[in-house]
């Protein structure tokens, strides 16, 4: 089996799908013919099959996109128009973007573009990103950490957040491109000391201990793993999770709390108490860790706060109070969901000022999340 850095689920899926194929083999004949029967049996087929499998019938009908015939270039567009107007259709036309088919992912790419995807531009990173890849498993250097990046880079646009999954994209090619080259220049040099040794040893120089030093360091390159880079990778991808969390948290807040809530701290209930408290302790162990330079780690401790104690406890718990217009429950949510996004700021600045203004703006003083101050509950945290 071929290693490819990214394997598109519309590829996978497309070579197990029979009828699919059998739709591909037989799409062009049926739509160009001078039957109308012909031609509407082939068109309900594409509509039959398109009903429960989006992710195979688009990338066939993108390898007909611009075929010679009128006739089939016409359905083919208005069938694929109406496929992908749904949220599955789309989805399974941006899986085609990163087909291993050089021309269905460039077709998709091009209609993507038309709906704002940005897609052209980073179809052109991926593939640039790629290739580097490629030279890496050629010349045996460590890849490993940049292909998770391109992954997370690529689900990341798929969400929609194309700003940041191309930021991230970029960054895996820089990494990379820096990284070959530092192998290059490392190989260069190796070649050219053990050109020297046979002079070297002529002159008496004693050369095995020099050569035994080349060869081990020869031998460690493929397994460098690079840890100056892991850091960073690991913040983009712990960024990358942490996102859905927030966005998630963050939607039921704002859908549910309608007004910005305030009651005494003599109203609240002890669950209340108990998911504020622990906010505290959790925040003022954040901090720390974000001043000791472990960002990665900082932004994995709000993660698991989210999961356990925001979801899995309080909202388990506490949801019934919430949707019924509680004013304690909202005064704690909505004093968790800003002080949340106030914590990470220094960390992913962009992030938190993304949901703050989508989110928190209209109903706080503060233009920005790195001016607003921390819910009264969590003031202790104030630096």
């Amino acid at each position: 089996m071929v290693r490819e850095v990214y394997v598109s689920d519309a590829d996978v899926e497309l070579s197990k799908d029979l009828e699919g194929l059998r739709i591909d083999r037989h799409l062009a004949s049926d739509l160009s013919s001078l039957l109308p029967g012909r031609r509407r049996k082939m068109i309900d087929r594409i509509e039959e099959h398109a009903s429960t499998r989006q992710i195979t019938i688009v990338p066939i009908l993108i390898k007909y996109y611009d075929h010679d015939d009128q006739r089939v270039r016409s359905q083919v567009r208005s069938s694929l128009e109406r496929i992908t107007a749904s949220e599955e259709g789309e989805q399974a036309l941006i899986e085609c973007m990163f087909s291993r088919n050089q021309m269905i992912a460039a077709t998709a790419a091009a209609i993507l573009e038309k709906r704002n995807y940005k897609s052209m531009n980073f179809l052109s990173v991926y593939k640039q990103t790629k290739n580097l890849v490629l030279q890496a498993w050629k010349g045996e250097v460590f890849s490993q950490d940049i292909e998770e990046l391109i992954v997370d880079s690529i689900e990341t646009y798929k969400e929609g957040r194309f700003d940041q999954g191309m930021t991230n994209l970029k960054m895996a090619r820089d990494l990379l491109e820096d990284r070959l080259e530092w192998h290059s220049h490392l190989r260069t040099y190796m070649k050219d000391v053990l050109k020297l040794t046979p002079i070297l040893s002529r002159s008496g120089v004693q050369v095995d201990s020099i050569q035994d030093s080349i060869r081990n360091l020869a031998t460690a390159i493929p397994d460098r793993d690079y840890r100056e880079a892991r850091a960073l990778l690991d913040l983009r991808r712990q960024e990358t999770r942490l996102w859905k969390q927030l966005w998630s948290l963050e939607e039921f807040v704002s859908k549910r709390v309608t007004a910005k809530p305030s009651v005494d701290s003599s109203a609240l209930q002890e669950p209340d108490k108990m998911i504020l408290e622990s906010f505290v302790a959790m925040g003022s162990r954040v901090q720390e860790t974000i001043q000791a330079g472990n960002a990665p780690e900082a932004l994995k401790m709000v993660s698991d706060f989210i999961r356990h104690d925001v979801s899995a406890r309080y909202l388990a718990s506490e949801g019934k109070r919430i949707n019924e217009g509680d004013e304690a429950a909202w005064h704690t949510i909505w004093s968790v969901g800003l002080a949340l996004l106030r914590l990470v700021a220094p960390v992913i600045p962009n992030v938190a000022e993304e949901f703050y203004q989508q989110y928190f703006r209209d109903r706080e003083e503060s233009a920005s999340i790195h001016t607003v101050s921390w819910p009264k509950p969590m003031s202790s945290l104030e630096a």
